[in-house]
């Protein structure tokens, strides 16, 4: 049906099946898997961002951890947790009082989120490093004195600072056991850190910025928020902290009145806290409006184009093809005066020109159609004639060969078979192309008649691998040589004239060798044997015409005697035929 259709609908539904529809489908498909792309990499970017700071916060504690198990077994800390007040006076313990500001000094400066540390002597005697701090701790020391030499991890509380005010810390309390006796405590240390300067330093960033990120304990309380009045306090929502602590999954989605939240949370190894991020998914596709926006925009604009494209289109192409088609059917009915206006040079214009043009040809045809068939006749005679000349040289040759034989010429009748052979390979049905066996053969008739002429005189040799026997080649390219070293090389020798032929196959390529011990190639090429020149140009031009760069001729310097090489491409299959379009005739490629 649609081939019935004319050229203005066809191409109207091709537009709008193969552009309107699919720009459409594409369009739909995009924002689609945009849509679920963006949500994707949101969730897997708080998934990253998440095990970051994790990973940084778990680093920043284990740091804080480290520091004081390194108090247990330095001798300066050891010194002063021992020392008593009467001691304080002594040079070591001054050393180690030395020692232990040149440590702390060095970690405060280190890393920031360190506030300030507190150490107590077992005697009373205490030393305080960083912001001078107050604050009423008694729980701390408790938490610390129960755990026994435990680690001990605070919530985020409120402390006074002597230059700051009012801001929140996090403090890790610990006993100091004597390390000779480890069940006897001998000091205790509380290093806190800053809320503030902490969360910064783990926060790193969620999806574009669309959520946040903090830390609580197994309680609920807030102990690392981005809002520091909710530092301290119980998360406000406590279905999603119920939600958090109850979920064994690492990611779950939360919905409020408002939104829907991508949450992902994770246990911090060894503590009761629990890191969490938060992304706001329905700000994640409200990001996605502006790409929707973008392609609705696109889809109208390639629409738009499109209709463009079809007007124009049909103006400049489709109307043209019309007003030839109705020139055709004037010329259809018999009206020869039919002619396409052409006004450009593009493939319709020289359509138009052609079209006119064969109209014009058409007017000479019919004129000298009696002619033309004349012609034809001439030529189909001429084409019987040369099929029948062969068949009756080669009968008449087959005549004289059994004459011979019944004759009891055996010798003269083989001669005569030889050459018949050679006389069909020759001509090949008209083919340039044969097989290396058939070429060789060929050369081998040639040789046998020349030794029938020339006697003891000459002997030759033929050797091949029987791998290239099957390979194709043009045929005719070894008697040029052949020739030249029987007329021209062994022409004054007084020696019996020897002639090699050897052909293999090296890589791709097939080598032919041709080699004699007559007078040399440039001993007879001097001597003005223009003859053997023309033969060796001509089989030089066959080569290069049939097998371009492939096929060479080249002469192998040799002591005695000449050497001529055949280079040719290895050709498993025959190569295809080719209509000579001027002529009409069958040629070879």
């Amino acid at each position: 049906m649609f081939r019935q259709w004319g050229l203005k609908k066809q191409f109207a539904t091709v537009f709008l099946i193969l552009i309107t529809l699919p720009t459409m489908f594409f369009g739909a498909l995009i924002y689609y898997q945009t849509t679920k792309a963006f949500k994707q990499q949101a969730a897997d970017h708080t998934i990253g961002r998440l095990e970051t700071s994790e990973e940084t916060l778990t680093s920043a504690i284990r740091n804080v951890e480290n520091m004081t198990s390194f108090m247990i077994y330095d001798e300066n800390f050891r010194t002063f947790f021992s020392s008593s007040k009467s001691e304080m006076t002594s040079e070591v313990y001054k050393r180690a009082e030395e020692g232990i500001k040149g440590y702390f000094t060095f970690q405060l400066t280190s890393f920031d989120y360190i506030d300030s540390i507190m150490l107590e002597s077992g005697s009373g005697n205490k030393l305080h490093f960083g912001n001078p701090v107050t604050a009423d701790e008694a729980v701390l020391d408790q938490a610390a004195t129960e755990k026994g030499g435990g680690l001990s991890w605070s919530g985020s509380y409120q402390v006074e600072s002597d230059w700051e005010g009012k801001k929140q810390v996090i403090s890790l309390s610990r006993e100091i056991n004597d390390l000779n006796h480890i069940t006897e405590p001998i000091g205790r240390v509380r290093i806190r850190l800053d809320q503030a300067d902490l969360y910064q330093t783990v926060k790193g960033e969620t999806a574009g910025g669309l959520g946040y990120f903090f830390v609580m304990t197994d309680q609920g309380d807030v102990v690392l928020h981005p809002d520091e009045d909710m530092v301290g306090k119980p998360f406000p929502d406590q279905t999603l902290i119920d939600r958090i602590i109850a979920s064994s999954q690492r990611s779950i989605s939360y919905e409020t009145k408002d939104s829907r939240y991508l949450v992902v949370k994770k246990q911090i190894d060894g503590m009761n806290w629990f890191s969490v991020a938060v992304v706001n998914q329905g700000e994640v596709v409200q990001e996605l409006y502006n790409v929707r926006s973008l392609i609705v925009d696109m889809i109208l604009l390639l629409l738009l184009l499109g209709t463009v494209a079809f007007g124009g289109f049909y103006f400049f192409n489709i109307r043209r093809i019309l007003e030839l088609t109705e020139q055709t059917k004037q010329l259809e009915n018999g009206d020869f005066t039919a002619n396409v206006p052409v006004n450009t040079n593009d493939e319709i214009g020289k359509l138009g020109m052609r079209f006119n043009q064969m109209v014009k040809t058409i007017q000479v045809y019919i004129n000298q159609e009696y002619k033309l068939k004349i012609k034809q006749k001439e030529s189909e005679l001429q084409a019987m004639q040369n099929q029948i000349d062969p068949h009756f040289l080669y009968n008449t040759l087959d005549m004289i060969r059994w004459t011979a034989r019944l004759e009891n010429a055996m010798e003269t009748g083989h001669l005569i078979e030889q050459l018949s052979k050679m006389f069909r390979m020759n001509l090949n049905k008209g083919n340039m192309w044969v097989k290396l066996d058939e070429e060789f053969a060929y050369i081998r008739h040639y040789l046998e008649l020349q030794k029938s002429r020339m006697g003891s005189r000459l002997r030759y040799s033929i050797f091949y691998d029987a791998g290239i026997g099957e390979a194709y080649t043009i045929k005719q390219i070894l008697q040029p040589l052949v020739e030249n070293s029987i007329r021209h090389g062994f022409k004054n020798i007084t020696y019996q004239g020897e002639l090699r032929i050897r052909g293999y196959r090296q890589g791709k390529q097939i080598l032919i060798d041709v080699v004699d011990n007559g007078a040399g190639f440039l001993s007879y090429s001097e001597n003005g044997n223009e003859g053997s020149g023309f033969a060796l140009k001509q089989l030089h031009e066959r080569l290069l015409l049939a097998f371009e760069e492939d096929g060479k001729i080249n002469h192998i310097p040799s002591p005695n005697g000449t050497w001529m090489q055949v280079r040719l491409p290895l050709l498993e299959k025959k190569p295809e035929q080719k209509i000579n379009k001027e002529s009409g005739d069958w040629n070879d490629v």
